[in-house]
């Protein structure tokens, strides 16, 4: 029995990537790394109200949160796509739609929490109707649940 070269073990990244590259001829596997960079190119705030849908014939499909936000993003469009080519090292996109649609119930980037003032409470003066009282109590305790 011959034996032949022994090969040396291959790291798994470079092993997958090899077949990957063999398998997806035609660019299919784009669409992961697009979802995967599409939040670190545009950005926390466009990012929890977008969501990358598809991509077909080189063109992204966004679904986006409201036509307002589809506006802006229509006027922000040459510095995204110039942003995905930087990333993404190719060509893979070179258009972007955007759609109006419900965005899913995926987990979405964490605001970072901003530190709020302590509430001080606010002695009333003396009413004599109970009734009044209570409203101005009431009032001001759903003021202090309020977000501001």
């Amino acid at each position: 029995m011959a034996r032949g070269r022994r090969k040396y073990p291959q790291q798994i990244g470079g092993a997958l990537q090899d077949i990957l590259s063999r398998i997806d001829n035609e660019g299919h596997f784009e669409i992961v790394r697009l979802v995967r960079l599409w939040p670190e190119v545009v950005g926390e705030m466009i990012a929890r109200r977008t969501e990358v849908t598809g991509l077909k014939f080189h063109t992204a499909v966004v679904k986006v949160s409201g036509a307002m936000w589809i506006q802006e993003l229509n006027l922000m469009k040459p510095q995204i796509l110039r942003r995905l080519r930087d990333s993404m090292g190719n060509d893979a996109v070179r258009d972007l739609r955007f759609v109006s649609g419900r965005l899913s119930r995926r987990e979405r980037p964490k605001l970072r929490s901003v530190p709020r003032e302590t509430r001080r409470s606010i002695n009333l003066p003396e009413l004599k109707d109970p009734e009044l009282r209570r409203a101005f109590e009431s009032l001001i305790e759903a003021w202090g649940r309020s977000s501001r």
